[in-house]
């Protein structure tokens, strides 16, 4: 039987390093699970573990510093200050790998520069050249001496010379994304005067490196080098969605191809390639408005002009999309990054054809980009088992085998079914409507969600291999539970809209946005007025534009800014591509603006203590949600069983956090 996927298991070379297939494991950064120094553990040596074991040819580390102390008060702690430590633990790594017939590169990294976050700077802030942060102009940045930069170029042979004692295979040279050195290949940042200064003071900067590392550790010694191709910025700070038109102020495509040539020919063996920077941070950082492949078409235009092995992604979720890139020659190999947090067998899978079994990373962005960038623990929202593989990954049957009732079929219901059904449970969910996923189906209407409704598939092909049963249309009160013939209950009724006690409230123009989003509400043509700038509100304005043809939209939001509530910060890419696409739009936004009453098409608001009217056909209320436990304090109340809370029934947040628990629970059950 021939592969369904061929081209994905092909071996290819960078240098003279053989890799098994074509699969990828992009570099990420590992926040919350490595030590005071940055070195990884056992936690994180499990997790690229289970990677290896999933099938993927080459794995590339998160981003390294090099030791290259510079004497302006920065004494960021980095791995290479704990030698003897980073080679035995690395050591581990690599032997862990090759067991399975992967290959280990080590990247490395040199901080951020001007787009630094300012409360990550420690000290003194340097850069490329002298200039405002991107986040906060009124901080400004140094620039680097030529004695600093020299030592960058020192610390990064002697990173490579302790790298190749660990056994590795290769090193990657970040240089990438608008961080610190991307900021010698921008000629719009780099100012510099010296010999570094401007783009081909940039390549001379990155081939001393390669150049370097090869005369000390061997010419054999693989080194790729990660770039971008295209930046998409506006300005400083401003991105260009698509189908916005105009100039490109960051490196154009064409200076990207004339970087990559020279690199090539300065001696790196394979380029690592991606899109956007810090000042288009959408573009660098894709969340779910962002098509899947998104950089591909870029990238194959570079990809054309070098003659080395050319690596790269760009919301590269499914088999058939990775294998049509290397068949079209935009790519030698793919590179999957999220992906990979979300389902780490994704290329045992591919290989057997089993794309339905694919667990779809949904681009939220809520434990990857958005705890990393808040200084949070790396988590994924769909896998609950990400860094805890070793004590999670093989589910523990159950030593007495009960009958469960899931009372709503949710994402957290389904979750915490499928994992107790795995267990060895007799599991029936009682869905009060005629389809599982709760509010979650709302959230995957827009056409961009395509992720989040292969999710929906997902799980509803693992409850049906689990034996789980589901009864729909069955709405269950407390007398219904009583009857239930079952050991213990999990209550995950989701979520009810907020209504606060405002007059004209319940007119007949005044629409839900799940009900809006799902069909069962049709909002008439003319003006819309959202009542609420948080995510569902802004989604469901850039939804009515985008798909259903509205062009006079209005949300009102009474905080100072959108999206700026909820269980935790929404993540940077997310919340910056929404803002630019209303805009882009023309969706107008009040904020520090709330909602007074309503009196027939007239929505009156209040801002600074006055108020004024605002003229519209339709209201939609957004302004959030509350936990729907009424019937678990029921159950708990009145029922000798064990009762288990979970989802947005115990507390409104995200995805993420409604599987978790119900991972957890299913466990312990």
């Amino acid at each position: 039987m021939a592969l369904k996927y061929p081209e994905l298991f092909k071996p290819f070379k960078i240098g003279r390093c053989e890799i098994k297939n074509k699969i990828v494991m992009s570099g990420m950064h590992n926040i919350g699970w490595t030590d005071e120094y940055d070195l990884i553990d056992d936690c994180v040596i499990d997790y690229f573990e289970a990677r290896a074991r999933g099938g993927v040819g080459l794995i590339y580390t998160g981003a390294n510093q090099p030791d290259y102390q510079f004497d302006n008060g920065v004494t960021m702690k980095n791995p290479f200050q704990e030698p003897v430590q980073f080679l035995s633990r690395h050591k581990k790594l690599a032997d862990r790998l090759h067991a399975y017939g992967a290959k280990l590169f080590i990247q490395l990294a040199y901080g951020c520069g001007r787009v630094d976050f300012p409360g990550a700077i420690a000290g003194e802030a340097v850069a490329v050249s002298a200039g405002p942060n991107r986040w906060n102009p009124s901080i400004q940045h140094r620039e680097l001496t030529t004695d600093e930069v020299n030592r960058m170029i020192d610390a990064s042979v002697e990173a490579a010379k302790l790298c190749i004692q660990t056994g590795c295979d290769g090193m990657d040279i970040n240089c990438y994304g608008g961080y610190l050195a991307d900021q010698f290949l921008q000629p719009c940042f780099n100012k510099r005067t010296d010999e570094y200064g401007g783009l081909d003071g940039g390549i001379l900067w990155m081939s001393k490196i390669v150049k370097g590392i090869k005369e000390a550790v061997g010419q054999n010694f693989p080194v790729t080098c990660r770039l971008g191709v295209r930046q998409y910025i506006k300005a400083p700070g401003e991105t260009g969605v698509e189908g916005d038109y105009y100039p490109e102020y960051g490196r154009t495509l064409e200076e990207s191809i004339y970087v990559a040539k020279k690199l090539a020919e300065a001696g790196y063996d394979a380029i690592y390639l991606g899109n956007g920077t810090y000042d288009s941070f959408y573009w660098l950082y894709p969340p779910m408005y962002q098509k899947e492949g998104l950089w591909l078409d870029d990238i194959a235009k570079l990809t054309a002009q070098i003659d080395v092995p050319v690596i790269a992604g760009g919301k590269i979720l499914q088999p058939q999309m990775a294998n049509d890139a290397i068949k079209d020659g935009k790519v030698t190999a793919v590179v999957l990054g999220r992906q990979l947090l979300a389902d780490p067998e994704w290329p045992n899978k591919a290989k057997l054809g089993l794309d339905e079994e694919i667990r779809p990373c949904i681009g939220c962005n809520f434990g990857c980009i958005g705890h990393i960038f808040a200084g949070l623990p790396q988590a994924c929202a769909v896998n609950a088992n990400l860094f805890r593989e070793k004590e999670m990954d093989n589910l523990v049957p159950a030593r007495s085998p009960k009958k469960v009732a899931v009372i709503g079929g949710g994402v957290a219901g389904m979750e915490c079914a499928r994992i107790a059904a795995q267990r060895g449970h007799d599991v029936t969910i009682y869905e009060s409507g005629s389809k599982l996923g709760g509010t979650f189906l709302a959230a995957s209407v827009a056409k961009s969600k395509d992720a989040e409704r292969r999710l929906l598939a997902w799980y509803e092909l693992q409850l049906k291999k689990a034996g789980v049963n589901v009864e729909y249309n069955t709405a269950l009160t407390l007398a219904d539970v009583e009857k239930l013939d079952c050991d213990e209950i999990v209550v995950s009724t989701g979520n009810k809209p907020k209504l606060p006690p405002i007059a004209g409230i319940n007119q007949d123009n005044v629409y839900s946005p799940v009900k809006v989003f799902l069909g069962e509400e049709t909002l008439p043509a003319g003006r819309v007025v959202i009542v609420g700038g948080g995510l569902v509100g802004c989604e469901l304005a850039v939804y009515l534009c985008e798909e259903k043809g509205y062009t006079d939209v209005t949300v009102i939001e009474g905080a100072s800014e959108l999206m700026s509530g909820g269980f935790e910060p929404m993540p940077l890419p997310n919340k910056l591509m929404l803002i630019d696409l209303m805009k882009f739009h023309g969706v107008k936004v009040l904020t520090d603006t709330m909602l007074d009453h309503i009196d027939g098409g007239k929505v009156y608001v209040k801002n600074n203590g006055e108020v004024s009217a605002l003229e519209t056909d339709s209201v939609v209320m957004s302004i959030g949600f509350d936990a729907n436990d009424e019937l678990y304090k029921e159950i708990n109340a009145n029922i000798p069983k064990k009762v288990w809370l979970l989802g947005d029934a115990k507390m409104p947040s995200n995805i993420m956090f409604g599987i978790r628990d119900a991972n957890a629970i299913a466990r312990e059950i």
